[in-house]
């Protein structure tokens, strides 16, 4: 018995000794923080672009914008809900899907960008073209067509290796000098949140998310405090670009999560149920859809 017991010691401490080795070598490889990051999006992006490259050159690391005013990152021709095309006051929408791909693929094949860095409000327009059919925002068919362009997208822009983070889009941050209340349009972006932190926890080889909602203070509400710390408003001017000393102070704070040098906040838990509209848009009856 005493031998037995010998061997199976042996035994035992001969796998554990095998096995340390392979569990030490996954542990310590960590990845490395991001060296080139790329912005993609609308003009959220493009107004955050000169404070977090600013934030990023200190530390070596390369900042470029492929971020277009009023485009989305997926395609499809954003709509009016009498069917005619939206012309926005900065430019004619319908040129985004052409212009908008090709530029943030000119720019992945000069930067070869290590992360790329998705920050948009326009995937969450009531009406959009899709692959010929007229899509709505809000509802089943409609969120499902767009869930399938943002995984189109982010296969495009994962192509080379990078991996994406999405920062959702948070609602206007209330009261602000010039904005204007848009409680349909903020409603509409607290639902693209969770579209994309869905997608998230689906394809976690290939994106991540840093909440931005959740660091400026409204995770899951429909309207933002104009100040996330004392005297610090990232979006005072007008409640969703972002400009002065507020934003110079949030691109420090995500320059440092994108890089894993500071811990990112935690998403909020997804709902057990969430209501999606079967009809026309988010004003239509509405179903229970369990997770």
């Amino acid at each position: 018995m005493v031998v037995r017991f010998g061997l199976l010691l042996s035994c035992v401490t001969l796998v554990v000794a095998q096995a340390q080795p392979a569990f030490a070598g996954t542990s310590s490889q960590a990845p490395l923080p991001p060296q080139r990051i790329l912005l993609v999006g609308d003009s959220t992006a493009e107004t955050i672009y000169p404070y977090l490259r600013d934030a990023a050159a200190p530390r070596g690391v390369d900042v470029e914008s492929a971020a277009r005013i009023g485009c989305s990152v997926i395609d499809g021709e954003p709509k009016l809900d009498d069917g005619r095309p939206y012309i926005d006051i900065y430019g004619d929408t319908t040129r985004c899907a052409a212009l908008t791909s090709s530029e943030q693929n000119r720019l992945i094949a000069a930067q070869h960008p290590d992360l790329v860095v998705w920050s948009s409000e326009w995937e969450s327009w009531p009406n959009r073209v899709l692959d010929g059919q007229l899509v709505h925002f809000g509802t089943i068919p409609g969120n499902k067509a767009i869930l399938a362009h943002i995984d189109a997208a982010v296969t495009r822009l994962t192509a080379g290796g990078a991996r994406v983070v999405f920062l959702p889009a948070p609602p206007r941050a209330s009261p602000s000098v010039r904005g204007l209340a848009n409680p349909g349009g903020d409603a509409r972006l607290v639902q693209l949140s969770k579209l994309l932190r869905s997608y998230a926890r689906q394809h976690p080889d290939k994106v991540d998310v840093v909440d931005l909602p959740t660091i400026l203070q409204c995770p899951t509400a429909d309207k933002c405090p104009d100040e996330v710390a004392p005297g610090i408003r990232p979006r005072a001017l007008d409640g969703f670009h972002y400009d002065g000393d507020g934003a110079a102070w949030l691109a420090n704070q995500l320059f440092g999560m994108l890089v894993g040098a500071a811990p990112r906040p935690t998403p909020p838990a997804p709902p057990a149920c969430e209501a999606a509209s079967p009809g026309t848009g988010l004003g239509a009856p509405r179903n229970a859809k369990c997770a």
